[in-house]
């Protein structure tokens, strides 16, 4: 670890600025996210104190901020909503915990390759989703409508929409005026600190104009000067948090893993997955002891620190240590924040998700992404959020086995007029007195078995014909295709037709000589693979056809 903190010194006041306009644009989303969870902004700050610092020691890439995301205070937000008020805040904790205890485990055990069982299909439908709700969700504080807040958010939505009338307009006007401020100046310079410039216009002018009927954030949540003190999570609520807990923290694993491969190393290299899996962990492992909130790989955190000019890890950890001066000194002024303003900031962070360029790609390369994309999407706004995200694993997967059993190409390889060899198709009957070289392209397991199976020449009225088929490539072979072997042969035999195998690995050879098929076709039948490309199929190919050529003569 003292090898990554190593840096030189031209770095360190790039990256104390760098940590310096992290922290300070960080507020204002910290304590907004606390608000989508459903709970007080300051467990969203507490997180942005010492996430970063755990994330900056310990993860594997040197940019990464692990911080409070959206991605995953909405769902935290729907999981705390089966709690009463009284127990939020401890099921929080909790929650917290076991998430870091989860991803702490799949680091330790080098689980980095988990993350590809959520497709970047499925992210980019739930992401989308999870924009749209966002939303909705803070149209009622924008505007300071008081009505309905029972229901689920489109019936909520619908209820506001049918009493316009009873908005609060000096509400509306500072959570408009707050929305143009932030996509005015996310245009500039300013980009990097537009959120805490639009913020605090918005708090000065509330403040010099009186209007008091804007509902500030000191009006739901004191927020208090200093750091956190311990708390013990309830272990009692686990067995409720587990799965919840779960889907949470490989969600938050895979976008955080999207974000490292957008950010090599300043050498060029990846960082290593394990490594930043640890560095969640450890973080929601704090943050359960320490009134935090699920943190993980924020893309928008990261792009800021990076846009402000950090040059090493130092950056994330300068970041923690600014916002813990700022939580001693000022937290008080936090209180004065406009709940409007807060609502804009989140509805121009639901805006941005919502990327129409990450959507077309996913849109225009093939059917089954566009299917996993917008049932994800459709899930995450009919459902539990953090069941959504079981939704959309078990739907890439079975997109996944259901494609690749119809993704096999049976072609014939044959030889030229010059001498060498080509692909052609595969013909539908075996010819007599010939010898058909065959290849399959494609996953030979389960249901493609089937598929490959049918592909395969019929040989039923054919005489005196060898085909040889490759499994060159091949590090093992299912029971389904040992079977579709098996019952191929039977068929070719019928007639006096025979099977060849060449280009057989190792492992391969083993398990067809424990199910006895090797048996079946004969140990002078299987050829196996060589270091030397096309050695086995030539060695096939030469004696198929002295079988052939001495059965014709003997006829």
């Amino acid at each position: 670890m003292l090898d990554r903190l190593r840096t030189s010194r031209a770095d360190v006041l790039p990256d104390l600025m760098a940590g310096v306009t992290s922290a300070l644009s960080y507020i204002p989303q910290g304590m907004a996210y606390a608000l989508v969870a459903g709970v007080s902004p300051i467990y969203g700050l507490y997180t942005g104190v010492f996430a970063p610092v755990i994330g900056g020691l310990l993860a594997g890439s040197s940019f990464i901020v692990i911080t409070v995301t959206n991605e995953l205070a909405m769902p935290t937000g729907g999981i705390l909503a089966a709690f009463g008020p009284e127990s939020a805040a401890q099921a929080l904790f909790t929650l917290t915990f076991l998430i870091g205890l989860i991803q702490l485990a799949f680091g330790l055990l080098k689980f980095g390759k988990v993350t590809r069982f959520i497709s970047h299909c499925v992210t980019t439908g739930f992401i989308a989703g999870v924009g749209v709700l966002l939303i909705l969700g803070q149209l009622q504080k924008l505007t300071g409508y008081k009505g309905q807040l029972s229901g689920n958010i489109f019936v909520r939505t619908w209820n506001w929409l049918l009493h316009l009338n009873q908005l609060d307009w000096h509400t509306t006007l500072v959570g408009l005026f707050t929305l143009g401020i932030i996509v005015v100046l996310q245009n500039t310079r300013l980009k990097a600190v537009a959120l805490v410039v639009a913020l605090l216009v918005a708090t000065l002018g509330v403040f010099l104009l009186h209007w008091n009927s804007v509902e500030l954030v000191g009006a739901l949540s004191r927020i208090p000067r200093g750091l956190p003190s311990p708390v013990v999570p309830d272990f009692r609520m686990i067995a409720q948090l587990l799965i919840p807990a779960l889907s949470l923290a490989v969600l938050g694993l895979s976008v955080a893993a999207g974000v490292s491969q957008n950010y090599p190393e300043p050498d060029g290299a990846m960082p290593d997955a394990s490594s930043d899996f640890v560095a969640q962990g450890a973080a929601n492992l704090m943050g359960g002891f320490f009134q935090g909130m699920p943190a993980g790989g924020s893309i928008s955190r990261t792009a800021t620190s990076i846009s402000a000019g950090a040059k090493s890890r130092w950056a994330n950890i300068f970041a923690g240590m600014v916002l813990g001066i700022v939580l001693l000194l000022f937290a008080g002024f936090a209180e004065l924040v406009p709940m409007a303003g807060l609502a804009a900031l989140l509805i121009s962070i639901g805006i941005g998700v919502l990327s129409p360029d990450r959507i077309a790609r996913v849109w225009n390369t093939h059917a089954a992404e566009r299917l996993a994309m917008v049932t994800t999407f459709v899930l995450t706004l009919v459902i539990p959020l953090h069941w959504a995200i079981f939704a959309g694993v078990g739907l890439t997967l079975f997109v996944y086995i259901y494609s690749s059993s119809t993704k096999v190409r049976l072609v014939q390889i044959v030889r030229s007029g010059e001498g060498d060899f080509q692909e052609v198709a595969a013909p539908a009957q075996l010819p007599s007195h010939s010898v058909v070289a065959l290849h399959a392209y494609g996953n030979a397991f389960f249901a493609a078995v089937y598929t490959l199976e049918a592909a395969l020449p019929a040989p039923e009225n054919t005489d005196n014909s060898v085909v040889i088929f490759g499994l060159r490539g091949r590090e093992s072979i299912t029971s389904s295709a040992v079977a579709m072997l098996e019952r191929y042969v039977r068929r070719l035999h019928a007639r006096g037709n025979r099977l060849m195998l060449f280009g057989v690995e190792p492992p391969v050879r083993r398990a067809l000589e424990r199910t006895g098929l090797i048996k079946a076709l004969g140990e002078e039948h299987v050829f196996a693979a060589s270091a030397t490309i096309g050695g086995s199929f030539q060695e096939a190919w030469v004696a198929a056809h002295e079988i052939v050529s001495r059965k014709t003569q003997d006829a």
